[in-house]
């Protein structure tokens, strides 16, 4: 009995007390919150570039046009409060078309109206060569025979160039250029060439270079013509820069120019003269 007893103690002090069982309760699933999708928008349509700059241009256009007119009713209301109506003591300005019109000469009348006449003379006599005659500006000084012989006549025009005119042929102090070289009084020749001046043919010459006149005027540039007149008697009309003075000679070739325009022959004049041709003997020019 003890024995047994004593056994059974044991294996109750063997045995470990069982421990009671942990009963776990299952977590529910949790669903994941849904965000709510967002709107769907059609895409934005691209910005056309070229249509607004225009749109942006016409409108400061318009600002502007708006802009002037307001000021101009401002400055109308603005004078006629502070300084009143002077509209009747406008004078209207010609348009610059108006006035370009009104200086342009409409025939060579009105051109040379205010310039001078001049008839030539001959060196001998000192009598004007009849039928023969030219005009000078106003402002330009009458002419007066070069040297006591008077076989030429001059004057100096604006540029500083002179100007001179002489008769040349029977009778005359200076011999005919036709059948010679036209040449300075030292014989260095011109360049010359043939055309014609106001219907009668006449031979220009020109040169440039250190020249004496039979008149004792030391030159370095001259152009001029010889137009024949008779048979026998032609007309010398030059101009040309004394040597060592500063001119304008182009200005002065300008109106060089348009004082030929104003030359009249006397009605005997031949309609085609003699041309020059080349000589041994050069021609002793004015």
């Amino acid at each position: 009995m003890d024995t047994q007893s004593t056994r059974t103690d044991e294996e109750t002090a063997g045995q470990t007390p069982q421990k009671d069982s942990l009963t776990y309760e299952e977590t529910p699933p949790i669903e994941p919150i849904k965000e709510p999708e967002p709107d769907m928008f059609p895409p934005p349509k691209p910005k056309n570039t070229t249509l607004s700059i225009i749109t942006t241009l016409i409108f400061f256009i318009l600002l502007f046009v708006i802009g002037f007119w307001l000021s101009g009713i401002v400055r109308k209301y603005a004078g006629n409060f502070f300084g009143g109506n002077t509209r009747e003591n406008v004078v209207p300005t010609p348009s610059i078309k108006e006035a370009v019109k009104n200086l342009m000469p409409t025939t060579l009348e009105d051109m040379f109206g205010t310039w001078k006449t001049y008839q030539v003379l001959n060196g001998k006599t000192r009598e004007a060569y009849e039928g023969l005659s030219f005009k000078l500006p106003g402002e330009v000084l009458s002419l007066i025979c070069d040297g006591s012989s008077c076989r030429s006549q001059g004057t100096y025009l604006p540029g500083g160039t002179r100007f001179t005119v002489a008769l040349r042929g029977v009778g005359q102090v200076l011999p005919d250029y036709r059948g010679k070289i036209i040449s300075d009084l030292k014989g260095i020749p011109f360049t010359t060439s043939e055309t014609t001046i106001g219907g009668q043919s006449a031979t220009e010459f020109s040169g440039t270079f250190i020249g004496t006149t039979v008149s004792g005027y030391v030159f370095s540039q001259m152009r001029g013509y010889m137009i024949p007149l008779t048979e026998t008697i032609s007309l010398e009309i030059n101009h040309f820069t004394p040597n060592g003075l500063t001119t304008d000679f182009l200005k002065d070739d300008v109106l060089f120019d348009q004082i030929l325009q104003t030359l009249i022959f006397p009605s005997s004049s031949l309609e085609k003269g003699g041309t020059s041709s080349p000589s041994a003997a050069p021609m002793i020019r004015e």
